[in-house]
């Protein structure tokens, strides 16, 4: 048996020669791992230093090299994970690597959407970086402009859910540039796969349909007849989806762009769109207009602005195709631009860029055709665009969902197809822009707040600023053919909520609102409110002259020619608080046709007008109206509809009506008077039995109300009787409305002194009491 000692050193000599064996283990895997990754079998080199990190090996070499065998890969959602190894290799021994490790890093925290750590490891670059090497240098400022986009879109996301579509399309190879039928029925795309043996990775053209239950079937080869070393992928499809266009190129061929047809036995033979495509030069993407009248295409032939450029050629009146033209500077950067689609509406461009305002790799933006220019191109946003590639867009016809490719993170493959449904303030569809201003009775701004809902969707609107509490002025963009419910708190006011409807135009449009609030008072005591709406629709090409400063007035134009993105710089000027600049921004939005210059009091066809009036008594919760606008519950009076009352007031106008009342007209001859003591406004008691016959029919007869007149003698001063003469008027009218005659049915004033001197003191001290028809009653 051995001894406690002889235990001891055994166990001590086991541990020894463990624990040299297990480093040996370490370094075996550290120094294989480090030949595949020499050799760029990254895959298989991840597999070893993941074991030897598994081990306990704390070499900065090894997560260098697990870093970047990750970095290498072409899957995003793998490469990602290699930033934190780089970073650990990093924080062990920064110099024993290369400098642009930590730009490495930078592009990996990048792609995985960590905006504030990719901006620490860019900074860390930038100070052990060579300033002499201006490419470095560029890069790095290409860079800081990528992050500070990434930072500014991720920061706040559209409304958007954005859709992987799914095993039956996306794979783990490439599926990209998806081409959709104008009714969503048909969807063709390309797949890059190996071929089948393996050797070479070649382009395909898949396309689904739909079933009868509108479920996409499984994707089916599209056969097109070809020359055998040419890759065949999507470029474009028709709105019924039987004309397809196609990209066909190989190793000795740039790419062209080739059209084919649906017939009953496949597809045609493909033929040249020669009005596009060059013999030396490479043409992609391709989008016609629903007119067919207009090809825009991408191509790098000269004549640019560098790299891929979109281009558009136009047929003439003789039927044939025209000279092909550059988009210019415009939509084209030093960058490549490539993927444009014109949606149905023929003004709408979407386009794929790595350069303007992207936000890293390409992006997809859009820009609107307006007369001859086209608005600064507007980055689509995240989660559509993001740090990765998106690319290859297109929207179907009535702008409610769009379809593109990304190889972003949580994908299938390398890239896929995406889809979302378009919220309608992101939708592709021409604007309105509502200026309005709010006013008092004196025709001054009350302070206000504004909410904006879509009757339909419940949605809350984007961009709405609430008026100016110097000019009462306010602005809202919305998109067209919407039904929407303003809700609207004013100072001294109860909220309210107005119903605006949007008309369909196919264009820039401008709505001009004046809302004009009166508080309704009886004897100074505030009973009610009236809201007045005026509408006024204006196309944006009319001219209005006025003395405007000329810098202004180049800057107005640029808005209202939409140059300028209203969506872009509002959301910047309110995500910067910046109070003088929103000031600035909304007086520039005013000077082409401020709301102080439109003539509200002539009536045209195009002009819409509503007046409503409120009392409080009839006011109370069950009559008011629940508005839930971002978790926030608001209480305001009923709707006013602006274009239903706009047009009963209109057919009103148009065809006079006798308005019939359901009384009988005797009823209107009773008039009864109530007399008061000298210096009281108290009632007697033997006047109720007459008040209450008239309040029975007031309660028969809804279209009835009743008409109170306070008096009062000559005796005393002028101040006394006129408050005598209204606190007589008031006693009867509250002997009625306590019995639940609301206010709106009561007309009552107090009138001071009778001056006619052959009326008694006794007769003077009164209250006049009348019914009135509603129907036909003035104020």
């Amino acid at each position: 048996m051995l001894q406690p000692k002889q235990c001891f050193l055994l166990l001590f000599a086991w541990a020894i020669m463990a624990g040299g064996a297990m480093a040996q283990s370490v370094s075996s895997l550290e120094s294989k791992a480090e030949k595949l990754f020499r050799t760029r079998q990254y895959e298989e080199a991840i597999g070893i230093y993941q074991q030897a990190v598994e081990k306990g090996s704390e070499n900065p070499k090894t997560f260098y090299g697990l870093g970047m065998s990750y970095f290498s890969l072409a899957d995003v959602n793998q490469r990602v994970k290699g930033a934190e190894s780089l970073q650990k290799a990093l924080d062990l021994d920064a110099g024993r690597f290369p400098k642009w490790t930590y730009l490495n890093l930078a592009k990996l925290y990048h792609l995985n959407e960590q905006i504030p750590q990719a901006e620490k490891a860019l900074a860390a670059y930038e100070q052990v970086m060579d300033r002499r090497d201006p490419k470095a240098v560029q890069e790095v400022q290409a860079f800081k402009k990528a992050l500070k986009n990434a930072k500014k879109y991720i920061g706040k996301p559209r409304k958007i859910a954005v859709h992987d579509f799914g095993f039956q399309v996306n794979s783990e190879h490439v599926e990209y540039n998806p081409v959709v039928s104008a009714d969503e029925a048909i969807i063709a795309y390309t797949v890059l796969h190996p071929d089948e043996k393996g050797r070479e990775m070649v382009e395909q053209i898949m396309m689904t349909t739909k079933d009868g239950m509108g479920n996409w079937k499984h994707p089916e080869k599209v056969e097109i007849e070809t020359n055998a070393r040419f890759n065949v992928g999507t470029a474009g499809i028709s709105p019924d989806g039987e004309q397809m266009l196609i990209y066909m190129g190989g190793a000795s061929n740039t790419g062209d762009i080739y059209e084919v047809l649906r017939t009953e036995s496949g597809w045609t033979k493909p033929k040249a769109m020669n009005m596009v495509n060059t013999s030396r030069f490479h043409e992609t993407t391709l989008s016609i207009t629903s007119d067919g009248k207009t090809i825009y295409f991408a191509s790098d032939r000269p004549g640019g602005y560098g790299g891929m450029d979109i281009w558009k050629v136009e047929k003439g009146q003789n039927g044939k195709w025209g000279q092909p033209k550059n988009l210019g500077p415009e939509i084209n950067s030093p960058a490549n631009e490539d993927a444009p689609f014109i949606h149905p509406d023929n003004i709408t461009l979407f386009f794929t860029s790595d350069g303007h305002e992207t936000m890293g790799g390409n992006d997809i933006f859009r820009s609107v055709l307006r007369g001859k220019e086209w608005t600064k191109p507007e980055n689509m946003g995240y989660p559509i665009n993001t740090p990765a590639d998106d690319s290859y867009f297109t929207l179907i016809a009535d702008g409610s969902k769009g379809y593109f490719s990304s190889n972003r993170k949580g994908g299938q493959g390398l890239q896929d197809i995406y889809y979302f449904d378009m919220p309608e303030q992101e939708a592709n569809i021409p604007l309105t822009m509502l200026k309005g201003k709010i006013v008092g009775e004196d025709g001054k701004p009350i302070k206000t707040s504004i909410k904006m809902v879509n009757r339909k969707t419940q949605e809350s609107v984007d961009f709405v600023y609430d008026p100016n509490p110097n000019t009462g002025n306010f602005l809202i963009i919305l998109p067209p053919g919407q039904n929407y419910d303003m809700i609207i708190e004013s100072e001294g006011f109860m909220p309210y909520t107005i119903n605006v409807n949007i008309p369909n135009q196919t264009y820039f449009y401008e709505l001009y609102q004046m809302i004009q609030l009166k508080s309704i008072k009886q004897f100074g005591v505030l009973v009610g409110q009236e809201v007045s709406v005026k509408n006024k629709f204006y196309d944006v090409e009319q001219e209005v002259n006025s003395m405007i400063d000329q810098k202004l007035f180049k800057e107005s134009q640029l808005v209202q020619n939409d140059s300028l993105d209203m969506y872009e710089m509002m959301d910047l000027i309110v995500a910067s608080e910046d109070e003088v600049a929103m000031d600035y921004l909304l007086d520039l939005a005013f000077k082409v046709k401020p709301v102080d210059l439109i003539n509200f009091d002539q009536e045209t066809e195009k002009m819409e007008v509503a007046k409503r009036r409120y009392f409080f008594d009839e006011s109370t919760t069950e009559h008011l109206e629940r508005k839930v606008v971002d978790g926030q519950e608001i209480f305001t009076l009923p709707t006013l509809s602006v274009t239903e009352e706009s047009k009963k007031q209109k057919a009103q106008k148009a065809q006079p009506k006798v308005l019939q009342s359901t009384f009988e007209a005797s009823l209107l001859n009773k008039q009864h008077q109530v007399f008061f003591q000298v210096g009281s406004s108290e009632m007697e008691d033997k006047y109720k039995p007459e008040l209450q016959s008239l309040l029975e029919d007031l309660m028969k007869y809804e279209d009835l109300g009743i008409e109170i007149s306070g008096h009062a003698s000559q005796d005393g001063d002028a101040a006394t009787n006129e408050k005598l003469s209204n606190e007589r008027a008031i006693e009867v009218l509250n002997f009625f409305n306590h019995k639940g005659v609301v206010r709106r049915r009561i007309k009552a004033k107090g009138y001071g002194v009778i001056q006619d001197e052959q009326v008694s003191k006794e007769q003077a001290r009164r209250v006049d009491i009348r019914l009135v028809d509603l129907k036909t009653y003035e104020n």
